[in-house]
């Protein structure tokens, strides 16, 4: 497997009266830090090194995972200024020994196979695959509108919904030479001005019709936090030996 880089560096300054001084990545959801179950995440998938890009509030990551994961090599990119999810993407090169690299936002979740997303992405031989689902109202994500073989042929980031899009949900499979064309060392925005800039290289979309969690607003924090909880539950529950 590539290598998996999250994206955790974000302030959440929408939900600092829920978490305080607390950076939005490690925020509880269902007893455990949100950055956490993304790591649970890639490693199931069958992952086995991760970087994470941290800027607000890094040294609470690098406490906690110091030392925290036993399967997982876990490395740290840490930024002293805000660089923006390019810039901190661009920012970790140097640290990243694949020819591809699994991209996540720190901040939110969808149910994607990534083992499935990784083989789409070789079968297709794109410079980047992009999961997307569908809409669902909100106006603050990403749309992506794409054509009848799954090429991306628009991006526009945290505009008015449309009923012929889909939402980008923060998960991609990026090659290095395509990173490798983005200037270094500068605040960038991966969403706004990386991928526009990409789209007539030719890139594709992998659709997943599950939901899309974010924690950037105090609702949206106490949805996900349901979510999961309703998800240990299930497991709790299955876990349970049934009398013969």
């Amino acid at each position: 497997m590539p290598d998996a880089v999250i994206l955790c560096g974000g302030q959440g300054t929408r939900i600092r009266s829920v978490l305080g001084d607390c950076p939005k990545s490690m925020a509880r959801i269902a007893g455990q830090p949100f950055l956490e179950i993304l790591l649970n995440q890639v490693e199931t998938a069958g992952w086995r090194r991760v970087v994470l890009c941290s800027g607000y509030g890094r040294e609470a990551l690098r406490r906690y995972f110091a030392s925290h994961r036993s399967i997982l090599e876990i490395c740290f990119c840490e930024e002293e200024t805000p660089l923006g999810t390019g810039g901190a993407l661009l920012n970790a090169l140097s640290l990243l020994r694949s020819d591809a690299v699994l991209v996540m936002n720190g901040d939110s979740y969808v149910s994607v196979d990534l083992a499935a997303l990784y083989d789409r992405y070789r079968q297709l031989l794109t410079k980047l695959l992009m999961v997307i689902v569908p809409t669902d109202g909100r106006n603050d994500a990403g749309r992506v509108v794409i054509d009848s073989g799954y090429r991306i042929t628009g991006f526009a980031e945290k505009t008015d919904p449309t009923d012929n899009c889909f939402y980008n949900a923060g998960v991609y499979l990026i090659s290095r030479p395509l990173l490798e064309t983005a200037t270094l060392g500068r605040s960038i925005s991966l969403e706004r001005e990386l991928i526009p800039q990409w789209i007539p290289m030719g890139i594709h979309a992998f659709i997943h019709n599950g939901p899309l969690l974010d924690i950037g607003t105090p609702e949206r924090l106490a949805t996900a936090n349901a979510f999961f909880e309703r998800q240990a539950r299930i497991k709790c529950d299955c876990e349970v030996p049934k009398n013969v």
